[in-house]
């Protein structure tokens, strides 16, 4: 009984010192404002970045699909149905990372293509559109320029029996970056298993030639029509 009412008093002390200093209380109330205002602000800007870094990796995260669904979504367009069943040769990604690379082989291309994919059969390239299921259109690789070449690229590679009947041919394609090399090597593991960056990439009309230019090899070679 005597600690309850010593309580009650030391309450009672406290509440009458609030009352007699009003100050105090407008102090302390003005503080508990601020500090919910700035837990507030904090979870907004928290959710803000959330927000933003989900954004981001929507843009770079590579895209993981299934490929037969993917082909059959392509060629189920109008203009796409005579490759029906038609493996290509290469399906790309465009990136942050691959962008700067492409727009050097291909005329026209600027950044609303990126995350849209590129898809190279023997006869055509289209840019399609898979989030939307919307073919954009149909470009061409420019042929390397023998300027950008070494004076002794074709030299070298025309020297290998593997380009026997291929010499009086203009090849398309260019170096392979890291960002290709990666989707390739995921499409066709087995085709570009032993390609590295800075190989080059070049397409004949029947065949398909990996070839290091540094060590003068050929490291790969693929007939047009058989790759799966």
């Amino acid at each position: 009984m005597i600690e309850n009412k010593v309580a009650e008093n030391k309450s009672f002390k406290h509440l009458k010192t609030m009352a007699s200093n009003p100050t105090n209380t407008t102090h302390q109330l003005i503080f508990n404002i601020f500090i919910s205002i700035i837990v507030i602000a904090t979870l907004v800007t928290n959710s803000i970045i959330l927000i933003n870094v989900y954004q981001l990796n929507q843009v770079l995260a590579p895209k993981t699909m299934n490929v037969g669904d993917f082909l059959k979504r392509l060629t189920s367009h109008e203009e796409m149905k005579t490759h029906v069943g038609a493996v290509p040769l290469n399906i790309i990604q465009i990136n942050t990372n691959n962008f700067a690379n492409l727009q050097s082989q291909i005329s026209g291309l600027n950044i609303s293509y990126i995350g849209n994919f590129l898809v190279q059969y023997t006869d055509k390239v289209v840019v399609y559109d898979y989030d939307n299921d919307k073919i954009r259109g149909f470009v061409s690789f420019q042929q390397p320029q023998q300027s950008q070449l070494p004076s002794d690229f074709f030299t070298k590679l025309n020297k290998h029996s593997e380009l026997e009947d291929l010499q009086s041919q203009q090849p398309i394609g260019g170096q392979l970056d890291q960002a290709s090399l990666d989707t390739l090597k995921q499409q066709f593991p087995e085709i570009y298993a032993d390609a590295k960056v800075g190989d080059f990439l070049l397409r004949y009309q029947t065949k398909l030639i990996i070839y290091d230019y540094n060590n003068d090899m050929i490291v790969n070679v693929v007939n047009l029509g058989v790759m799966s």
